[in-house]
């Protein structure tokens, strides 16, 4: 749009400027010869083409590579399940008093209320039939992973494996790089801080067994939680989402969803 109003510009500058033979008075001094800069439509203004032309490709290459910079991405985590704040895939969501969901939830069976609060639209008696999701061959093992109180540990991004997965309180997790994914075949218990004050997307844990995951109090969570067999507990503040065969809100337990964790459209 803007080369074409530079070109209106030009062309109506260069009519005002010459007479009916197409030539400047310069140029009929000079017995009507044209310079290259005369005439209808200069050649200068050809030789800038290119350079416009260059410039407005890059221009638009940056816009698309700021927006696929921030866009969601597609990981392990089914897209159903970043969608919602809350799921509880094959039984009750539980709200005890104080507690807070900030987006929507659904639930296979019943959303209990104890006191608790829900800001979204509340989805029951809704089975999301979100199935267990293998890891991927080549993932890193971590065996039996465990932060004590004053630990921290960076994960660069990739995929990990672990046999149970512990962070203790006042142990910390950071994630560096991009998306960590980490598969969980046991227990899940996270009590200190995971990717605290992250991008949520960029921790994921995919709990496989019904063991689930436990977010206990004082923990600082940035995460998206995928335990579709096992039970899911909340006691802290989780940035992201979470999927449990059963889910439960404890006082002090919030959700706040991630809008920006949600698949990109097809």
């Amino acid at each position: 749009m803007k080369t074409a109003k530079l070109l209106s510009s030009i062309r109506r500058s260069n009519r005002s400027r010459v007479s009916d033979d197409g030539l400047r008075p310069a140029a009929r001094a000079r017995g009507g010869s044209k310079g290259p800069f005369e005439g209808p439509f200069p050649s200068r203004v050809w030789a800038l083409l290119p350079v416009v032309g260059a410039l407005s490709f890059a221009v638009a290459f940056v816009g698309t590579a700021e927006r696929s910079a921030f866009s969601a991405t597609v990981t392990s985590v089914p897209c159903a399940a970043k969608a919602k704040a809350v799921i509880a895939n094959t039984s009750q969501s539980f709200h005890n008093a104080a507690s807070a969901v900030t987006g929507d939830v659904q639930a296979a069976q019943q959303i209990v209320h104890n006191g608790g609060t829900i800001s979204g639209t509340q989805t029951p008696n809704t089975p999301a039939n979100l199935p267990v999701v293998p890891p991927p061959a080549g993932a890193t093992n971590l065996g039996d992973f465990s932060l004590g109180s004053g630990q921290t540990r960076n994960l660069a991004a990739g995929n990990y494996v672990a046999r149970s997965f512990n962070l203790n309180s006042n142990s910390t997790l950071t994630v560096s790089g991009g998306i960590v994914q980490i598969w969980v075949t046991g227990s899940l218990s996270i009590g200190g801080n995971a990717n605290n004050g992250g991008v949520p997307e960029n921790l994921e844990f995919l709990v496989s067994s019904v063991s689930g995951a436990n977010v206990n109090g004082g923990a600082a969570v940035s995460a998206l939680i995928y335990a579709p067999t096992g039970p899911v507990t909340v006691g802290a503040v989780v940035h992201g989402s979470v999927t449990g065969s059963r889910t439960t809100l404890n006082s002090g337990g919030q959700v706040v969803f991630d809008a920006t964790s949600i698949c990109p459209a097809p």
